[in-house]
């Protein structure tokens, strides 16, 4: 592919994938976290098996359920669930800075695993990329934060790598949608049992909540899973796991554009940063195409 069409590619994978934060805020004033995922999930589900249904061969490729099922309880029901938990008591900044771990974890667990080597350079990028979003995030305060929001927020993201990983070593040749469908209804049956113990009762959201819950059914969990099992394929765990570096940055400038919040000098040193780490992380392959 093209190096400037997967610049392109990633560059609205981070976009719609960091717009999840802001719309969850908004839907997040009706819906406590495990309802909204909940219904998320299914709502995403419902519109996507129609699809399946055409696609052919959908019920009876048990690679595809089983593979599907798996990510979906480490992709949507760990990884989202334990992150939206642990907002209850962490900051938000705080627990971005953790899920952008998950470039440094997805490289050490694709080298464990056995699916991509780590070199030098990727490690290194990660880790400068990981210095940018600290800068981003503003977490170098010194305030004081809850241990077990920490602890399920470093959950999730090793949950989330996990994931990554398994799908570039096992679910490659899987149909891209399938395995979303699956995903959502994994993340629907261990989520609504949660909802429906923990969660508080429902009342009709507003106007402002349904466009919220809309965007992440139709843009990030369709559209946005969707980029992001294709990106896996094309650049390989570790590398994918990378662009998600930009997302802190992204975060803060649909924050500016949608919410209103102020532009910080730190934002732009930060990218800067996330930039060149991107950048050293994914050289190799670039390299490795033109030869």
């Amino acid at each position: 592919m093209n190096n400037l069409v997967l610049a392109g590619l990633v560059i609205i994978f981070s976009m719609i994938w960091s717009s999840a934060f802001i719309a969850g805020a908004v839907a997040l004033d009706d819906f406590d976290p495990f309802t909204l995922l909940a219904i998320r999930f299914l709502l995403s589900a419902l519109l996507m098996l129609p699809v399946c249904l055409i696609s052919g061969g959908f019920i009876n490729n048990r690679i595809a359920i089983s593979h599907g099922l798996l990510l979906g309880v480490l992709n949507n029901a760990l990884y989202l669930g334990l992150s939206f938990a642990a907002l209850q008591t962490v900051r938000p900044q705080v627990v971005i800075v953790i899920v952008s771990c998950a470039p440094l974890a997805t490289g050490l667990i694709s080298a464990w695993w056995g699916v991509e080597p780590l070199s030098p350079i990727k490690l290194l990028g990660a880790a400068l990329g990981l210095v940018g979003v600290v800068v981003i995030s503003g977490v170098a305060s010194g305030i004081t934060i809850d241990i077990w929001g920490v602890l399920m927020a470093t959950a999730g993201m090793l949950a989330f790598a996990s994931g990554t990983v398994f799908f570039r070593g096992r679910g490659t040749g899987l149909p891209v949608l399938q395995a979303n469908f699956w995903q959502s209804i994994a993340g629907t049956t261990v989520l609504l049992p949660i909802a429906l113990a923990f969660g508080q009762p429902i009342a009709m959201p507003s106007t402002s909540t349904m466009i919220a819950v809309a965007h992440l059914v139709l843009v990030v969990t369709i559209g946005g899973m969707s980029l992001w099992l294709v990106l896996i394929r094309i650049s390989g765990a570790a590398t994918a796991s990378t662009y998600h570096l930009l997302n802190p940055f992204f975060g803060v400038l649909l924050a500016y554009l949608v919410l209103g919040e102020s532009l910080r000098t730190t934002d732009f040193i930060g990218a800067a940063l996330i930039v060149i780490g991107l950048l050293l992380t994914t050289q190799e392959r670039w390299r490795e195409k033109e030869c």
